[in-house]
């Protein structure tokens, strides 16, 4: 049975939300190769957070929560359509725990559209379409007339300089592994 009153878990339930839905929707399309497929996952998982009504806002870890929800979902749905290994090695190297904290770099979201806008257009549109969107080096170097390694060297450019105007403007941190540790955002 849906509870009918939502309102006091929108708030929590919509910046978590708004944080995960686009990595938890290319981290299953990676998972199932399926657009569609993956699309209902997400849709599901987030009616499952809906469902939870006021309870989702006291889980520990939410973005957590809705990738285990997620690849529970992806289990289930392989298991009906009989793609479902009984190798439990093989079964955690394709859906890999998620992290018991939230990753410092996830609270970088309200930082990168800034930073994506202080760029050059061919460094944006790289970024946009290889990293955020999920195309692949190879597809976008066929639509941009580019040869693979060409596509490969103007990522890895292109990501050099969204790092150090992300080490700039986000004031981030790194740690000894070079992964983002800390982060102060500039006062808007």
């Amino acid at each position: 049975m849906v509870r009918q009153s939502h309102s006091s878990a929108v708030p929590c339930l919509s910046r978590t939300w708004h944080l995960s839905e686009s990595v938890l929707f290319h981290w299953l399309l990676r998972l199932c190769g399926d657009q569609d497929l993956a699309f209902d996952l997400l849709q599901e998982t987030f009616l499952r957070a809906l469902s939870q009504d006021k309870d989702f806002c006291t889980i520990k870890n939410q973005q957590a929560w809705l990738f285990r929800v997620a690849r529970n979902l992806l289990t289930d749905e392989q298991r009906k359509k009989h793609q479902f290994t009984t190798d439990a090695d093989i079964t955690f190297d394709i859906l890999p725990d998620v992290p018991q904290e939230l990753p410092p770099v996830d609270s970088l979201a309200q930082c990168l559209p800034k930073a994506l806008g202080k760029m050059s257009a061919e460094d944006r549109a790289i970024i946009e379409a290889c990293d955020l969107q999920g195309m692949g080096q190879q597809q976008y170097a066929a639509s941009h007339n580019l040869t693979l390694p060409a596509a490969k060297s103007r990522i890895q450019r292109a990501r050099l300089r969204l790092r150090e105007i992300l080490k700039t403007q986000c004031r981030i941190r790194f740690d000894e592994h070079q992964k983002v540790c800390c982060f102060f955002p500039e006062e808007s």
